[in-house]
């Protein structure tokens, strides 16, 4: 389905007397993200909205808000700031968003392939930096993936890394109710997914996001998925029961230094893992290399165009799923 065929009624609406939508910029599992500019100083901005069939959904309505609330929260250049939100005149809920042009990691690997150790090592420093912040708020992500670490080029040249998608994090907020309903069910991209997300845990903490990020390097550094299934409730048993596979024996010219971040990061047990997303980012930072030359030269090779927020579809709220 084009990205037009949904809320495209927005188009050429002013929101707020403040936002004016120029364009559909996307369409993902559960939102539609426009451009917008805003009235006054033209500054470019992107609307998230509810796609039509999630328009009243209520745990949706929650990730919106919850997306404002880590924003608001959380003082980083690496989290997108929300600029605004409020209610459509059909009653549906909108957030307007800092519009970022950069290349998600998984675009970037798709192109170009495996990464060089030293880019991979400054990359995850960059995002563990991020999570750091967030986890001392009270958030966790719950849902990193390539695809939500979106590097950018600054004016100058530097390398920018940005943490989208903060709609499924969990929150030493929440109410009880909230986390009774989440009890039993996983909350993320399967493939990235902590043990301790896999068992339908809603009382996790920031070594799950540490364990996502084992897998985002497993995944830079070789190109491939730690964890694989025949289908989703097979690959999160495995994630349960399993041991990560080492990366220094898919990529054999890797020094041992970095297959044992990973390798740390990935451990089935919380307890084994690097304590904090600081803590990895310390193990990291003598792997970075010239780090500011390696960033650089990362900068220089990306392929930029409008980021599309909160698009890849992770697990929808209406089929949640629990495992045994």
């Amino acid at each position: 389905m084009g990205c037009a065929a949904e809320r495209n009624e927005l188009v050429g609406q002013v929101l707020d007397e403040r936002y004016y939508v120029t364009r559909a910029l996307g369409i993902g599992g559960t939102s539609v993200v426009f451009e917008a500019v805003r009235v006054g100083d033209e500054a470019p901005v992107v609307v998230k909205v509810l796609r039509d069939a999630f328009m009243f959904n209520t745990e949706l309505i929650r990730r919106l808000r919850r997306e404002a609330e880590v924003a608001r929260a959380v003082s980083h250049p690496g989290i997108v700031p929300v600029l605004g939100e409020g209610m459509l005149a059909d009653g549906s809920r909108y957030l307007v968003m800092e519009r970022l042009d950069g290349e998600c990691v998984a675009r970037l690997l798709r192109r170009r392939g495996p990464m060089r150790p030293e880019a991979v090592a400054a990359v995850i420093v960059r995002a563990a930096s991020v999570l750091h912040a967030a986890h001392g708020q009270g958030f966790v992500h719950r849902d990193i993936k390539p695809e939500h670490i979106v590097l950018s080029r600054t004016g100058d040249g530097h390398l920018d890394v940005r943490i989208l998608d903060w709609g499924v994090c969990a929150s030493d907020t929440a109410s009880e109710a909230e986390r009774d309903a989440e009890r039993g069910r996983v909350y993320g991209t399967p493939a990235y997914c902590s043990p301790e997300q896999a068992s339908g845990r809603p009382e996790v903490d920031g070594r799950a996001d540490v364990f996502a990020l084992g897998i985002c390097m497993f995944e830079m550094l070789s190109g491939r998925a730690p964890f694989l299934g025949s289908n989703v409730s097979n690959l999160l048993r495995r994630i349960i029961r399993e041991d990560a596979p080492r990366v220094g024996l898919l990529r054999t010219d890797l020094d041992m230094r970095y297959d044992s971040v990973v390798a740390r990061a990935m451990s089935r047990l919380a307890d084994d893992r690097f304590s904090s997303a600081r803590a990895m980012a310390r193990a990291l930072l003598p792997l970075t290399g010239e780090r500011r030359q390696v960033e650089a030269e990362l900068a220089s090779q990306l392929s930029l165009r409008p980021a599309r927020q909160d698009l890849v579809p992770t697990l929808p709220a209406p089929s949640q799923l629990a495992v045994a």
